[in-house]
């Protein structure tokens, strides 16, 4: 924790010259979101800032409804999200609510045991590894809140939340099984943003400070499938993630805006995940930059970061993402459109080929701006 701290010092001693990553839902990051590589906390928006940065809410004068689907294809990781986020009412407040559900099937395989009543061959001859899928599912309900300080300058935010997470297999009779301890708790994100002058935004983020998780397995722990009949030291974690699905981390972003609007956006953010290594007592680096610019009600989004996963280089990935939009702005007393699509690719790192890192996402949401 002391260590923890210190650095949580040292951060906020130097955020403003920092290049926000999302640590989100596993399985829901907004479209916005994950069409800017994860890059975007500081331009954040409407839906988007309530899933990432409830800090940036006030900043857009915003009322919306918005369903999300995302799809990891990976290991197939189905995300549905259903979010609505309100700062029209209140010129000091500003929430927003969301349901979040993720559903996976990610495979390992391993050598069965000689107990396993289906363990073949015989005696003297090679015992073939057996594959087995496992369900991943992963709820958070959330309420985000944001309080602005200073009127166009200056916001913080806090988003408690509850939140599950299991990863279960269904052993030989049909019984559901735990490949690893389920998360059934109460979280918290917070968060601050500074807003310059229209010209740029930066802010600073501290995440499940309190419900966060370890990771499914590490170097110095399995996967736990004895129930499944595993050779211990022969699992092949397969496609099942080895990052938190909650880690605890500090986050920073920065983002310019050379028009002074919005509509054109230019993003550099970064992460500290303090969960999904701590067996190697090491700190997760993420880094990224992205950019938005809007051509009338079409939003196109570039954006790309880098992933340094353990010690050592030989398992760190770069991602590209990209996105387009259609966006009608409501009149009035009348509705709006916010139609996306994104995608996140790996481009670099293990896995390329067969087993690289691509995910979809979509959503269809309405502005309102009642006549109040």
């Amino acid at each position: 924790m002391a260590r923890r701290l210190a650095t949580l010092g040292l951060l906020v001693g130097t955020w403003m010259g920092a290049p926000a990553l999302a640590s989100a839902h596993p399985g829901v990051e907004g479209t916005r979101n994950l069409s800017l590589g994860s890059v975007a906390r500081s331009s954040s928006f409407g839906t988007n800032a309530a899933l990432i940065n409830p800090s940036n809410m006030p900043f857009s004068q915003t009322f919306a409804i918005e369903p999300i689907y995302q799809l990891g294809i990976r290991d197939r990781r189905h995300g549905i999200g259903f979010v609505v986020m309100d700062s029209l009412n209140n010129p000091r407040i500003s929430v927003g609510l969301g349901y979040l559900l993720m559903r996976g099937s990610p495979t390992v395989s391993f050598t069965p045991t000689g107990d396993d009543p289906i363990r073949q061959p015989t005696d003297g001859e090679t015992v073939s590894a057996r594959d087995l899928e496992l369900v991943h599912i992963a709820h958070e309900t959330f309420a985000a809140l944001s309080i602005t300080v200073v009127k166009q300058w200056v916001a913080i935010g806090i988003k408690p939340k509850y939140q599950f997470s299991s990863l279960r297999f269904r052993d030989d009779e049909g019984v559901a099984r735990d490949a690893h301890e389920r998360l059934n708790t109460f979280g918290l994100d917070t968060s601050a943003t500074v807003n310059l002058g229209g010209w740029a935004a930066a802010s600073l983020l501290v995440n499940n400070v309190v419900g966060n998780h370890p990771p499914a397995f590490a170097d110095n722990r399995e996967l736990n499938l004895e129930a499944a009949n595993a050779e211990p030291g022969t699992i092949d974690h397969g496609t099942v993630s080895q990052l938190s699905d909650y880690p605890f981390t500090v986050e920073h972003g920065l983002s310019a805006f050379p028009l002074r609007h919005p509509d054109f956006s230019i993003n550099f953010d970064g992460i500290y995940d303090w969960s999904s290594y701590q067996s190697q007592d090491y700190v997760r680096l993420q880094y990224g930059g992205s950019a938005e610019f809007v051509v009338g009600p079409v939003p196109l989004r570039f954006g790309t970061r880098w992933d340094g996963r353990g010690r050592g280089s030989e398992d760190d990935r770069v991602y590209v993402a990209g996105g387009v939009g259609y966006v009608k702005q409501a009149k009035l007393g009348g509705v709006g459109i916010d139609l996306g699509f994104g995608f996140r690719q790996q481009v670099s790192g293990p896995g390329l080929g067969g087993q690289s890192e691509t995910v979809l996402s979509f959503n269809l949401g309405l502005r309102l701006r009642p006549d109040l």
